[in-house]
């Protein structure tokens, strides 16, 4: 039996849809708090093995207990929900930036769970208590305390990193579990060493937990078709027979590759419960493209049963489970486009249920067929519709062969993890968000004696140190002070962020091993003394890039122009120009990056590169080299309010800017010049990813159809942003944008009924697309301040 003998493919979608309303009206997550205490239950009952051991036995245990259901609405079995909890802040109703004080308290999560049925608040206390004494809890928290007062104003912050990676799940599709147990079998019969044959045995035994799942799955399908009638009793007995199948055996076409795909990933984020933040899916066109192939199923079906895929990503009322990133298109080691059907049916499938997850991203290069473009104008130009973020495969190619050191074999299987940090999927461990550098803080110190003029508290080393006395040599020697600073910053952040990832190495992960190149190294992927991934590094996120550009470009004019003023200035940003409105206003009259103006513009270049260079330099726990990445995923916001003012004229704790582009207002002379300004940085040197984006109006496209409108797209922005022939080196490589204007936003939260009568109005935050209506009033001005459309005038 077939999935098309028994539904059609808008039959399927009706269901996907009905799926996702029942998705959305779940308010509370408790199946991680569930894990949990069958994870502490398990911590006692092994405590005799080996911690691996301990672990896929733990693992295996959860499969067994874990409720389970299906709903009337499922086409395939599985879920996200119990491995998430209602704690991510982008996407968190209460956020606010004055109240996030990063990543660093391992218990954090139960203060997310309110108590329900018979989990009281003395269970959650209980095991809050219970957690907080373990041997992870203790290892991060000591990470954090070598940091000491640094990350309190953000001069730093560092994270353990539970996910952005990029599992390769083509095997397991295609041989199934039993390949894989199989292959683990050979590999542990020629291992001599003690130590990898325990942990052969550890991801055998992990991989039981997706069997047991996906039987108990089979029964309740089984129940399901035994109280059903007519195609729901069929679609039922369909889901058992699949289950019985895969995953423990390969897939025979697109239905049960789905399926698989599926459980694999449920499995894989329960053995990292809570939160396992970020985790990608890769080429998704090229991993189930064979499975289509395979039975030639028609775009509109594949469409259907995609959609179902879709909506196992979105948890709960909010969609909790954020910077989840499904890629399509993009080329080959040979320059082949890879645009394939299931590239378009899965286009099809974004666009018709315009989801708040997953994230939608899309490869280009100069070959990309005309029709991919004519398929995105439909997305950039239906108001509240989600939009892809954009890659450059002909860039990121140079850089990850050049600066990563990637075999040209493995280019074309590069992917994105989180928001955009460019990983070779099944093979990379990126740890792309370890660490989080904040310029425009160090700039802050540099300037004021190494006292925050935020709190007054000392942090850094003062001008005497440095041999300086006056504010005239502080001025004068700003750019020596910022770097000698900076370098001591990162120095101490990276010994925090290695003593994290130590931390998170406690907490082995054999199951995602499988899928990581755990088989044949017989490594975990989070091992920080030996290394089992094919490839390694660790992310350090740098922010303040336009801001200290701009400083530098105004302290530079003040020194020439009214040298006397030195001391005025200084004080002036202690006061917050509360008692120097005139100076403020001379500040702002400098020259700032994003209008094309050289001098600008070679600052920002400069900075980029020598920053990429140190960041670059320091080692982490395997001593590989950390990796620059200039994206700021609203934590430009965060960053800015713990910096005071600066130089350039903004004001304290207003925000950064983002990513690489210019600070919000600055840019004024439209898009081509900011374009120009843009094309001076050397993203040769941003291996671990960037990040930018353009508000744009809608007006300025005068094509009638979508289609055309996306060709229009291709040559009114791709074309001279990612191909431009007076780019010298490689070019950008990574954009989003949302195409609305601030007008039009203001409307949809004054009548959303109106604008929005869905309930859903679906913009882009950084890596991640996310319900607008959702958001914290901060968040929602954000994006609306940063359309920036002054910037982008065409």
């Amino acid at each position: 039996m077939k999935i098309e003998t028994i539904l059609n493919a808008e039959e399927i979608t009706k269901l996907a849809k009905e799926r996702f309303q029942e998705e959305r009206a779940t308010d509370h997550l408790e199946g991680w708090f569930l894990a949990k205490e069958i994870m502490r239950e398990c911590d006692e009952r092994f405590s005799g093995e080996e911690d691996c051991i301990r672990i896929a036995k733990t693992l295996v245990e959860v499969a067994e207990r874990l409720p389970l259901w299906i709903s009337d609405y499922h086409v395939f079995a599985g879920t996200q929900d119990d491995a998430f909890a209602r704690s991510y802040a982008l996407i968190n109703p209460a956020f606010s930036v004055d109240s996030f004080s990063g990543y660093c308290d391992p218990v954090a999560v139960f203060g997310d769970i309110d108590p329900i049925g018979d989990i009281t608040q003395e269970r959650i206390d209980d095991l809050k208590q219970y957690n907080e004494k373990t041997k992870f809890a203790k290892a991060l928290c000591s990470a954090y305390d070598i940091a000491g007062d640094n990350t309190s104003e953000a001069i730093y912050f560092i994270e353990q990193v539970t996910g952005h990676l990029i599992p390769d799940m083509r095997d397991v599709l295609k041989d199934g579990v039993k390949g894989l147990k199989e292959r683990i079998g050979v590999q542990r019969e020629a291992e001599q060493n003690p130590k990898k044959r325990s942990y052969y045995e550890a991801m055998d035994i992990s991989l039981d937990a997706v069997l047991v799942i996906a039987r108990r799955y089979a029964d309740l399908a089984e129940e399901k078709a035994a109280a059903s009638e007519g195609k729901d009793k069929e679609r039922f007995r369909l889901m058992a027979d699949t289950l019985r199948k895969v995953p423990e055996n390969g897939a025979e076409n697109l239905y049960e590759a789905i399926q698989s795909f599926i459980l694999m990933w449920q499995v894989m984020c329960l053995e990292q419960t809570p939160n396992p933040y970020a985790f990608s899916v890769g080429n998704a066109d090229r991993i189930f493209e064979p499975y289509r192939k395979m039975e030639d199923t028609d775009r509109d079906m594949a469409a259907s049963l995609l959609k179902h895929l879709l909506v196992f990503y979105n948890v709960a009322d909010r969609s909790w489970a954020i910077s989840q990133n499904l890629i399509i298109g993009g080329k080959s080691g040979a320059g082949e486009d890879m645009t394939n059907p299931t590239s378009y049916a899965l286009l099809d499938a974004y666009y018709d249920m315009n989801l708040p997850q997953p994230i939608l991203s899309v490869k280009l290069h100069k070959n990309t067929p005309k029709e991919l473009y004519e398929s995105l104008g439909r997305f950039l130009f239906t108001p509240g519709c989600l939009t892809p973020s954009f890659f450059n495969d002909d860039s990121v190619f140079e850089i990850l062969k050049n600066r990563n050191h990637v075999d040209p074999a493995d280019l074309e299987d590069y992917s994105v993890a989180g928001c955009q940090e460019p990983l070779i999927m099944g093979k990379d461990n990126g740890n792309t968000t370890n660490s989080w550098l904040n310029m425009a803080k160090v700039l802050e110190l540099s300037l004021n004696d190494g006292v925050s003029t935020i709190s007054g508290k000392k942090f850094g080393k003062g001008r005497e140190e440095f041999g300086y006395h006056t504010d005239q040599e502080v001025l004068e020697n700003i750019r020596e002070i910022f770097y000698n600073n900076l370098q001591e910053y990162t120095d101490e952040m990276v010994k925090c962020a290695n003593a994290a990832s130590e931390a998170i190495s406690i907490l082995q992960v054999p199951f995602l091993s499988t899928l990581m190149g755990g088989i044949e190294t017989g490594v975990d992927v989070r091992d920080t003394k030996e290394q089992g991934t094919k490839y390694n590094g660790s992310g350090c996120l740098i922010h303040g890039l336009s801001v200290v550009a701009d400083s530098f470009i105004a302290v530079d004019t003040l020194l020439r122009e009214r040298p006397q003023d030195a001391g005025r200035m200084l004080e002036a940003l202690r006061t917050n120009f509360e008692n120097d409105p005139e100076m403020h206003q001379y500040l702002m009259k400098a020259k700032k990056y994003g209008n094309n103006i050289g001098i600008v513009d070679d600052e920002a270049a400069d900075i980029a590169s020598r920053v990429s260079d140190m960041v670059t330099a320091e080692k982490n726990y395997l001593g590989n080299p950390f990796r620059a990445d200039w994206a700021s995923p609203s934590t430009h916001l965060l960053y800015g309010y713990w910096v005071g003012a600066t130089p350039d004229g903004r004001k304290a704790r207003e925000q950064l800017g983002y990513g690489i582009d210019p600070l919000y207002g600055e840019a004024h002379s439209g898009l081509g010049f900011r374009v120009m300004s843009n094309m001076k940085l050397p993203f040769e040197k941003m291996n671990g990813g960037c990040a930018s984006h353009l508000g744009i109006n809608p007006g300025y496209f005068k094509a009638e159809t979508f289609e055309e409108k996306g060709v229009e797209f291709q040559k009114k922005i791709m074309n001279p942003l990612f191909y431009n022939p007076q780019k010298e080196g490689v070019s950008p490589f990574y954009l989003y944008v949302n195409v609305t204007t601030p007008e039009m936003l203001r409307k949809v939260l004054a009548e959303p009924k109106k604008y929005a009568p869905s309930g859903v109005y679906i913009m882009r935050i950084h890596g991640t697309f996310v319900n607008f209506l959702d958001l914290s009033p901060d968040i929602q001005e954000d994006i609306i301040k940063r359309l920036d459309m002054e910037s982008t005038r065409l």
